[in-house]
C-alpha cells in the first residue's frame, strides 16, 4: 500500500477541521511567509495545518494526484504529469516509517525531530539547528511569528531561483 501525509493533529497552526483527510501536494508560490512554504493544506478543505503522519492509503497516489487537480481546477495537466508527480511523491514519502510525524518546509518534507537542518529550498537557504516547527511545540507563537516574516525569507534567498 502506499504512504501519503495525513493531517496529524491540531498543534500549533491549524485552520482545518477535517479528520483522516490526506494533505495536497506542495504548491509552494514565490511568497513562502504566507505559509505556502511551511504549512501543509488540506486536499478535502484547501485549508492549512502544521503537522502530518505518513499512514499508508488504499488510494492509488495517481488517483490523489487526479483528485488534487481536479479540486484546483487545474485544466492543463496531463496525465504523464500525474503520474510523474505520483512516483516522485512515493520517492519523497518513501524514507518515512508509517506513524511518523513530518512537517513540510520550503520544498521537502523532515521528519519533526530532525536536527541541524541545512538544504537549499525553493526559494532560500536554510541552516538550522532544528526545524521552526519543533521549537513552536515548546513556543507556539514561535513558527507564525518567525515565518511570516519576509526579512527571513529575502535576507537567505537563492540568488538563481526561477
Amino acid at each position: 500500500m502506499p504512504k501519503f501525509l495525513f493531517k496529524a493533529n491540531n498543534d500549533v497552526l491549524s485552520h482545518c477541521s477535517c479528520e483522516n483527510e490526506p494533505g495536497s501536494s506542495t504548491h509552494q508560490l514565490d511568497c513562502p511567509w504566507c505559509g505556502c512554504g511551511w504549512l501543509i493544506s488540506c486536499s478535502k478543505c484547501g485549508k492549512a495545518f502544521t503537522f502530518a503522519v505518513i499512514a499508508e492509503t488504499d488510494t492509488p497516489l495517481i488517483e490523489l494526484g487526479r483528485r488534487e487537480v481536479q479540486k484546483r481546477g487545474l485544466t492543463n495537466v496531463t496525465e504523464a504529469e500525474i503520474e510523474e508527480w505520483a512516483e516522485a511523491m512515493a520517492e519523497d514519502l518513501d524514507r518515512f516509517e508509517v506513524g511518523q510525524i513530518v512537517v513540510y518546509f520550503d520544498g521537502s518534507y523532515f521528519p519533526i525531530e530532525e536536527k541541524n537542518i541545512e538544504f537549499d529550498g525553493y526559494f532560500a537557504s536554510h541552516k538550522l539547528d532544528e526545524l521552526p516547527h519543533a521549537r513552536a511545540l515548546r513556543e507556539p507563537e514561535y513558527l507564525y511569528a518567525e515565518m511570516t516574516k519576509q526579512s527571513y525569507w529575502r535576507e537567505s534567498e537563492l540568488p538563481d531561483r526561477d
